[in-house]
């Protein structure tokens, strides 16, 4: 059984982030909006996938958006001359990415 990487792009990830993000404003506003009380309260069940989703969004948000231990370590290879990058691998990762984006 062969494993291949999961390419996720940045934009499946900001659709994921706008739908879950109008989510949430038609549920505030929904609330907001109340006047009368309601004689029954609405009840939502969210399911294990949908659970695990808000968790991982939730660490996602929490992540810094410079990676200071990468940039420390290849800021000390480039200082010391050990920086070296290759083509082939770039190339593969950009093309890739490109493929991912345009799926969308």
């Amino acid at each position: 059984m062969r494993c291949r990487a999961v390419i996720i792009s940045g934009k499946q990830i900001q659709s994921i982030m706008k739908v879950y993000t109008d989510q949430n404003k038609v549920a505030k506003s929904s609330k907001a909006g109340d006047v009368a009380p309601a004689s029954k309260k609405d009840e939502v069940i969210l399911s294990t996938q949908a659970q695990e989703f808000g968790q991982i969004y939730q660490a996602i948000k929490a992540l810094p958006e410079v990676r200071e231990d990468k940039v420390r370590e290849l800021s000390e290879k480039i200082a010391q001359g050990n920086y070296s990058v290759d083509a082939k691998e770039v190339a593969e990762k950009m093309l890739g990415r490109l493929m991912a984006d345009s799926i969308r």
